[in-house]
């Protein structure tokens, strides 16, 4: 009796462990799961028949309110995949190739220095915890010492996809600055980039009243996201409240609500998005030199064995956040030599089968492989027309 009682209380002691460990120091994120139940579940019904590519492109031909293509052989244009493609998409951070044009504009004239020492301490400043926390920390990781050189921030944020740093590099650019690339580019359906971390203070109802953002217009939503970001930045009271705030809560919305809100943020279409790909593949972006500069930067892919192996060239930036899977690329293919522009933007999918497709790496994949593998291609092209019918 004794002995059973010692392995009982034996037993109970490291049932109690393992819950101390993997659920208590855990709990926050448990709690998450449970608050975000029906979210979870949510397209779930979708993920059985979409491991495949195949079957990626099968959905994308059922559900045009999802996914917008724009993907062609800049020497053969009109034979292309143009799926929905001037419905405006959130940009998420694809923004930031904006940005990189905008400095490598303002390098090249001389009004910025890209080996300029930047300390960290001031792009930490529009950290917010809990939003794209492990992509900043990617970057924070690569710079030991507490600095780096400005082209250095500018090249991880591209790589990292870091909403921090871009920030940061938002507010050395300038609003006007900003604005007038906009119009220069010729994106008329393109709403102004936004600094992020304002954007999601002005979403999160534990800071601001958000019952007016559904009437509220575009114009009003960056005045005001400008406003909270600059608050964040030079207020240094107000930016402790701030990430206490999100440590504590995080947006205080569900995974659901926040995948809605996406809807406030800065859009574009596909068609102009790819259509500013090939210009700058034409160095018709500004000017050579910033052309040049620019794709440079996005070539931060070919260190990648799996892209050096399938492109003689390919350059990209990427987003991926709740409910938004996004894409803007340039490559050419090992095996025929031809070069295609792209952009491919999953916009407001619903949770459970975003994470499915995020999880699996599933949208970089089907863009990469759009260029180079005629067969999806082809898939992809009958999907949408069988749907079409």
């Amino acid at each position: 009796m004794k002995r059973a009682l010692k392995f009982l209380f034996t037993f109970l002691a490291a049932a109690a462990l393992v819950f101390a460990l993997v659920i208590g120091l855990n709990y926050s994120g448990f709690e998450t799961l449970f608050e975000n139940e029906e979210g979870m579940a949510e397209g779930s019904q979708y993920i059985e028949n979409t491991y495949s590519l195949a079957g990626l492109a099968e959905f994308i031909g059922e559900h045009p309110e999802w996914v917008s293509i724009t993907s062609y052989n800049v020497n053969d244009p009109d034979s292309g995949i143009f799926y929905q493609e001037d419905i405006p998409r959130a940009l998420g951070a694809t923004s930031n190739l904006f940005l990189l044009m905008e400095y490598e504009r303002q390098v090249a004239e001389g009004l910025l220095d890209p080996d300029e020492t930047i300390s960290l301490k001031e792009i930490e400043k529009f950290a917010l915890p809990e939003i794209s926390e492990n992509n900043h920390n990617k970057l924070i990781e690569e710079f030991e010492g507490g600095t780096a050189p400005l082209d250095d921030v500018v090249l991880a944020m591209l790589q990292n996809s870091d909403l921090v740093s871009a920030d940061y590099l938002w507010f050395r650019l300038g609003e006007e600055n900003i604005r007038t690339l906009i119009d220069t580019v010729g994106m008329p359906e393109t709403t102004l980039p936004l600094p992020f971390s304002g954007m999601y203070m002005r979403i999160n109802p534990s800071l601001n009243d958000t019952a007016a953002l559904s009437s509220m217009s575009f114009s009003d939503f960056a005045e005001q996201s400008i406003s909270e970001a600059k608050k964040l930045r030079d207020d240094e009271e107000y930016n402790q409240q701030v990430k206490n705030q999100f440590n504590d809560d995080r947006l205080s919305l569900t995974f659901m609500q926040e995948r809605d809100a996406l809807a406030y943020f800065p859009q574009a279409t596909t068609r102009q998005l790819a259509d500013l790909m090939t210009r700058l593949i034409e160095n018709r972006v500004l000017s050579e030199e910033v052309s040049e500069a620019v794709k440079e930067k996005l070539r931060w892919p070919m260190g990648s064995e799996p892209i050096s192996r399938s492109f003689e060239d390919y350059g990209a930036i990427y987003d991926n956040r709740m409910g938004l899977l996004g894409g803007i690329d340039f490559g050419t293919s090992i095996y025929d030599g031809h070069t295609s522009v792209q952009a491919v933007f999953f916009d407001q999918l619903p949770v459970g089968f975003w994470v499915h497709m995020s999880a699996n790496h599933m949208q970089e994949d089907y863009q990469q492989r759009l260029i180079w593998d005629p067969a999806l291609y082809e898939t992809t092209q009958n999907e949408m027309a069988a749907n079409d019918e």
